[in-house]
This record gives C-alpha cells, structure tokens and sequence, in this order.
C-alpha cells in the first residue's frame, strides 16, 4: 500500500470511533481496529521519514553536483535539455547540461563580438557558454555549429537552384569523379537465340576536384549593430545563405560550362531559326540527353531565366496555337511549369537567349569545407560590421551527355 492508500483506512477508522464505540461493536473487534491504527500510524511515520531524508540528501546531492559541473569535475554528457542540468546517483555527479546548445549561444556571441555588434542580451558568455566553447575550440579555430551550417544550407538549396538540385558528398579530402563519356561498343541489342550478347565497351575518365573557394561579404550599418542573440543568429544565417546561394549557384554553371568538367561539344547547340525557339528545337536537345545508365532519379529537367522561359519557352505553339508549355505551379517556388512532360525551373543565373536542359543528379558536388563565418569590423573608415561567408565546394559533371545547353540565334 502506499502512502495514500495508508492515510485513507486510518481516517476511515478514526472517523468510526469518532464518537466512542459504535454500537454492536464487540471488545475483541475495538482491540483489532485499535491495533491496526498503531499499526498504520507506525508505518506512515516510516514512509513521511523516509521521503524526507530522501529530499534531504537529493538537496544535498544537487548542491554538490552543481558546484562540481562549475569547477570543472563533472563528466560531460550532452544529451537532454538545460533545464535538468545536473543529478548525482549512488554517489557518481553527472553533468547533463545541453552543451550543444550553450556552444550555440556561444559561437553566436563570438561572432557578434568579433564582428563589433552589441547583443542586446549582452555579450558576455556564462560558465556554462564558457566552458562548452573552451571545450569545442580547445585546439582549433571557432567552428560554426552543425545546426547552423545545416540551416544556411538548406536555404542555399532553395534558392540556389542548379546548386540545390545537383548530388552532392561531404567528403573532406580529395573527391573524384569518374565520368561516362560513351559506350564505345556492346551496348543492349538484339541477338540470336542462344547467342551471348556483345561485350560492353565503355569511355571513362577520371578527374580530382580539389574545391573552389566561394566567398561573399555580409555587411551591416553601425546603425543596425544592436541586436537581440536570437535575431542576430537569424541575421547571419539569412543573409549568408542568401550571398552564398548565388555565388554557389553561378559556380555550378560556370562547371556545365567548362570544357573539361562540363557538357559535351556535342550537346551544345543553336536554334534552327532566329530569336525563336521551335518544338524540333526542344525535341532535338531531349533527343541528345544521355545517362548511360547511371541513376537520375530527378528525371530531365529544363532550366532558364524568366525571358528564356515566358519569351521564348512559353511560346512554342502547336498547329492550334495552343502552347506546348503548362503553367503548373508546384510546392517549389522555382518550378514554373512542364513541357512536354519535363518541369521547367526558372534560375536567375542563367544568361538571357539560354535554355538549359539535363539530369541535374548528374552533376555531382562534394562540400570539403564549410560553410563557416568570420566576424569582422572593416577598416576602411565606414565602421561597417562584415560577416564573410565561405565554402569550399567543386563539382562536375559525370556525364558529359547528362545536359544541353540550347542558345536562340540572334542574327
């Protein structure tokens, strides 16, 4: 029985000698009730004594395990909220603080600090900020916590639309990519019955991505340098990825581009007529896209700024003047449409008279660094707040026949 339970049958025998000896009660039924009382008192007496020591010694366990978590000797386990920052049992003091989130905190306001801002909440680390940034920096640099350089990527993805949609690694040394160029020979056909298929002859090569640095300066007025820890973190965040997103984005184009890492001589073609596109022009690039079997689970997909798309791609009509493009809006603020089947995005990167159109699971990136952000006041007398943004990224594409790149004629 417990407590409760305890408390209820004494008051209930109380409560029926309350006004002597019920009737019809015999002595030897008064003596037993009499006895269970003393019985039930005794033994709430032992439970109230026992629960009160054990809050004694909890205080007392607390106390010690606080003062052990701020010189320094506790053992550090960072895995439940701050809130339920310490517990001592069977005489062991375990540091349960949320160093995760005080390295957070503390980074913010390192960066704040570096970077001549005033935190409205101050900028002074407590013992437990302090001791979980010595802890993380103890023999490197001030790292960007995971959580933050995940949250900048994710907005980089969404608004960097070839760079979000391209595959990418983490790998942090040297990367390579092996890339398709053709089969020479074998490819799937028709045999005899009985008879063993061709062998299959493939073009590869190999290339090392070594990573391009991408950088690009936040600037904050004087004006605007007091601010609150939540929203100067939400600050760094935005605008990083906002700068960043574009300078990653642009980078993955200049890759499609180049010679080496990017579209075949082959898949670059030119419009049959001039400063129009025509429906053997769209045809004609889907005709050269190739795969070689490699995995392109995002399926084709057409990529242009918005004169690309509603000056010329909207425009391909067929012979009842009913456009071969669909207005079809998705949860993807850049998909604007489809034609003929595949989704058309719109990325500002792209220059005007440019349609792009490939397997975007094709060009494969590798992050080897980043992203991570230096706080700085500038020195060039403006007394501007900089927070540079960097990334160390590369790509290529796998295979060179995974994208076209179609340019309308302008003469």
């Amino acid at each position: 029985m417990n407590l409760d339970d305890l408390l209820t049958e004494l008051q209930t025998l109380v409560d029926k000698y309350a006004n002597g000896t019920p009737e019809g009660t015999t002595d030897d039924e008064a003596q037993q009730d009499e006895e269970r009382m003393a019985t039930l008192t005794q033994e709430i007496k032992r439970i109230t004594t026992e629960n009160e020591n054990a809050r004694t010694a909890r205080a007392a366990a607390l106390t010690n395990a606080r003062s052990a978590i701020e010189s320094g000797k506790a053992a550090v386990v960072s895995n439940v909220p701050l809130a339920r920052s310490a517990s001592a049992t069977g005489g062991v003091v375990i540091d349960k603080t949320d160093y995760k989130a005080a390295y957070r905190r503390a980074w913010v306001k390192n960066v704040a600090t570096r970077g001549g801002i005033q935190l409205a909440d101050g900028n002074e680390l407590n013992a437990v900020e302090r001791a979980a940034f010595t802890h993380t920096t103890g023999n490197t640099d001030s790292v960007v916590p995971k959580e933050i350089q995940d949250e900048i990527i994710s907005l980089i993805d969404n608004t960097a639309v070839l760079f979000g949609d391209a595959s990418r690694s983490n790998l942090k040394n040297q990367f390579e990519i092996v890339r398709h160029k053709a089969i020479a020979a074998g490819d799937a056909g028709k045999t005899d019955e009985g008879a063993a298929p061709d062998y299959e002859q493939n073009s590869f090569d190999t290339i090392s991505l070594v990573g391009e640095e991408i950088k690009k300066t936040v600037k904050m007025s004087r004006k605007m340098a007091v601010q609150s820890m939540d929203g100067f973190e939400q600050y760094i965040i935005n605008e990083v990825a906002a700068r960043l997103s574009v300078a990653a984005n642009a980078f993955c184009h200049e890759r499609l581009a180049d010679e080496t890492l990017g579209i075949d001589t082959a898949n670059k073609i030119a419009s049959a007529g001039v400063k129009k596109l025509s429906k053997a022009d769209i045809t004609k690039a889907l005709s050269l896209l190739k795969t070689f079997g490699n995995p392109a689970a995002k399926g084709a997909i057409f990529y242009g700024n918005s004169d690309m798309i509603w000056n010329y791609l909207a425009m391909i009509e067929d012979g009842n003047n009913r456009s071969y493009f669909v207005d079809e809006k998705t949860d993807d603020p850049e998909v604007q449409g489809r034609i003929f089947g595949k989704l058309v995005k719109q990325d500002d990167s792209m220059a005007d008279g440019t349609l792009l159109v490939g397997y975007p699971d094709l060009l494969k990136g590798n992050v080897f660094d980043g992203v991570d952000v230096q706080g700085y006041v500038a020195t060039d007398g403006s007394q501007k707040h900089c927070f540079d943004g960097y990334l160390l990224y590369d790509c290529g594409l796998v295979v060179p026949k995974g994208f076209v790149q179609l340019t309308v004629k302008q003469s």
